[in-house]
């Protein structure tokens, strides 16, 4: 059984998951909510609107987008690990045919 040295603490490898699982819990909400917040502000938030409006249309989505990204954080950290891996074998491959 693996254990992780973390702080003071020594974890069991389904603890050690669950806590680094935890720590991109808030780095995805925060890139959802700014990110559509942003978006939505730019493209589709009309200035005329009354203050409290524009606001209820910017934060709302936001908010749900960046709960959203982050219920599905797994997929996202599994998305990016094929990402990873896949530009990996694009320069191996690249590297490859110029030898060749």
């Amino acid at each position: 059984m693996a254990r992780y040295r973390v702080g003071n603490r020594f974890l069991s490898q389904e603890e050690y998951d669950a806590e680094q699982d935890g720590k991109w819990m808030p780095g995805l909400f925060l890139v959802g909510a700014l990110g559509s917040g942003f978006l939505l502000h730019t493209y589709v938030v009309n200035p005329a609107w009354h203050a409290a409006i524009r606001f209820i249309v910017t934060v709302f989505p936001a908010v749900v987008i960046g709960c959203l990204l982050a219920r599905f954080r797994r997929i996202i950290i599994m998305l990016i690990d094929l990402g990873i891996a896949l530009l990996v074998i694009a320069v191996v491959i690249g590297i490859l045919v110029k030898i060749v």
